[in-house]
């Protein structure tokens, strides 16, 4: 650096320069490179009073500085230093893990020192490397939505700890499991988790010195148990560990006390005991901490269920007042929830029933934004969660709102002509609307009787074996069809994003010999013939499974591998002659 610093300032310099004797010019070079060598020794050099500490040692320091990102940063390069001067594998994966929380804003090369921190610690044996860096990486992924990912790592975390017998932070995983199964709806597997890692801390309760004691860890576990049995409805079991964390929090650590009074504030509403439910979350909201996505979630939480009471009490000041905090609250941080998403539904039913388009129209978009925000965080999700809105009807309220608003600007002669041939027109499309659905409910049972989809018989080997020996061999084309058949026989066509490239690799063939044998042998394009498996196989599933038809329209069109409801909805017309939301319908009502 000091080089280039030098040769730069050398060529803003006069003539003079030029005319230097050339082997002083060189001399001051070489005196430099020695001087820049000499710098970056002394740099890497580790202090005194940082050498002679373990590496168990050192990584305290890490911990203790931990939210310092200038000492942490120093720290861990001083650590990772160490580490390669004395061939230390856990010195390693030490240093690695803390370099990545150097890269908070950029989680690939965060992952990418997770991964080295694991690498280098996999044959060491312990007592926290290598699962506490699993469990990182399971944090990193959570950040990202790749629920898949978060629950591979975090079982990577709980083999580990189970293999050198650390039962502490196995049952911290444990509970980070049980956050995870609470947070994608499966709250009995919640509740069961959540119990076996507070049996756990009983147990270290009763048998440890109270010094020994994460009481705050314990408690934690007792409120998001008491938390999953109010979502469960086991509103007595969510009383009983709300009133002992209560009793246990005065002794023990008052910092989680409040939790636990808005908690059981929110619990008194669904047993309908409104007034004491106010007085314990008015109590507690505004000592509860703002800090990390569970404590903020709750807070959403207090503030709508304020909300909800008091639109049980018909106090409507009130009830607009903590919708209008979360609405806030959204603004300020951009925090997502499904609690935020709950706030703005309710301020959508509100300005509808009082027939206020404007504001209605205001607030399906910002429904909207939310509904895009969470789509994006649980992109990935095994399971998926059912919204209680469908966006096309979303849709179709906004666009009728916004045609009303557009309407109401016109003069009074242009609103009466509006009127009146709007009342044509809504006899017109009566007798339309009453004619379709005679046409809608023969198709319906047209499609009940077949059982599916009308499907292309395929051409006969026999009409198509010159047009396709032209191209390609008998033996490729008889591998083709065997491959297709596997590929409908495992339902592989609910994949999203398939492409005639892809699968014919995967057939070990190329896109070009898939497509003569799909438009030969299927008589269809690529797409078509993979969308109409799709559609077949949806008519099936909704008429036998009833838990697949709560669904919304863009829940089942994800499912089954259409990208968009749109998409989906339009092919289901084209194959069926109507619409998936009226086949739907009709089949709950049989």
């Amino acid at each position: 650096m000091l080089i280039v610093i030098f040769l730069k300032h050398a060529l803003k310099l006069d003539v003079m320069i030029l005319l230097m004797n050339k082997n002083i010019l060189i001399f001051i070079i070489v005196f430099l490179t020695v001087i820049q060598g000499f710098t970056q020794e002394m740099n890497n050099r580790i202090p005194d009073s940082l050498d002679e500490k373990s590496f168990d040692e050192l990584e305290f320091l890490l911990r203790k500085y931990y939210l310092d990102s200038t000492r942490c940063k120093v720290y861990s390069e001083i650590l990772r230093t160490k580490a390669k001067k004395e061939n230390s594998p856990l010195g390693l994966a030490i240093s690695y893990r803390y370099l990545s929380f150097n890269h908070k804003d950029d989680l690939y090369k965060r992952l990418a020192y997770l991964d080295s921190s694991i690498m280098v610690s996999k044959r060491i044996i312990h007592n926290r490397y290598p699962a506490v860096a699993y469990s990182n990486k399971a944090s990193v992924y959570k950040s990202i939505g790749d629920y898949e990912k978060v629950l591979d790592n975090y079982l990577a975390a709980l083999e580990k700890s189970k293999e050198v017998k650390n039962l502490d932070f196995y049952y911290i995983t444990m509970h980070n499991i049980g956050l995870l199964k609470e947070e994608t709806g499966e709250i009995k597997e919640a509740i069961k988790i959540f119990k076996e890692v507070l049996e756990h801390e009983e147990n270290k309760h009763v048998h440890r010195k109270s010094t020994d004691i994460n009481h705050k860890g314990r408690l934690t576990t007792m409120l998001v148990l008491a938390n999953a049995y109010r979502k469960n409805l086991k509103l007595d079991s969510a009383s009983f560990y709300n009133k002992k964390g209560v009793k246990e929090s005065l002794e023990n650590d008052l910092s989680i006390y409040n939790s636990f009074v808005l908690n059981e504030g929110i619990n008194l509403f669904y047993k309908k005991e409104y007034e004491a439910g106010l007085d314990s979350i008015q109590k507690a909201i505004a000592f509860v901490p703002e800090d990390g996505t569970f404590n903020k979630e709750f807070l959403i939480q207090g503030y709508l269920h304020l909300a909800k009471t008091y639109h049980v009490l018909n106090e409507k000041e009130l009830f607009l007042k903590y919708l209008f905090q979360i609405d806030e609250y959204y603004k300020r941080d951009k925090f997502v929830s499904y609690g935020v998403r709950n706030a703005y539904e309710m301020l959508v039913n509100h300005y509808k029933s009082i027939d206020n388009q404007t504001n209605q129209l205001f607030y399906i978009n910002r429904l909207f934004s939310v509904d895009s925000t969470l789509n994006k965080n649980y992109k990935n999700l095994s399971k998926k969660i059912v919204l209680e809105y469908d966006t096309p009807e979303l849709l179709q309220q906004k666009e009728k709102i916004i045609a009303t608003l557009e309407a109401e600007k016109s003069t009074n002669t242009t609103q009466i002509t509006v009127i009146s041939l709007f009342l044509v027109l809504s006899l017109g499309g009566a007798g339309y609307y009453y004619r379709n659905q005679q046409v809608y409910k023969k198709r319906f049972l047209q499609l009940l009787d077949t059982k599916n989809t009308p499907v292309v018989t395929p051409v006969k080997k026999e009409t198509t074996k010159d047009k396709v020996a032209v191209t390609i061999s008998d033996e490729t084309r008889d591998h083709l069809l065997t491959q297709l058949q596997r590929f409908e026989d495992r339902h592989d066509y609910l994949k999203s994003r398939i492409n005639s490239k892809d699968l014919a690799k995967s057939f070990g063939s190329n896109s070009s010999y898939l497509s003569i044998v799909v438009n030969t042998y299927k008589q269809k394009s690529f797409s078509q013939y993979i969308n109409d498996l799709r559609i077949e196989y949806v008519v099936v599933r909704l008429q036998t499974d009833t838990k697949f038809r709560k669904y919304t329209i863009k829940a089942i069109a994800q499912e089954i591998g259409f990208n968009t409801a749109e998409a989906f909805a339009k092919k289901f017309y084209k194959n069926t002659g109507i619409y998936p939301s009226y086949f739907i319908k009709q089949l709950e009502a049989l």
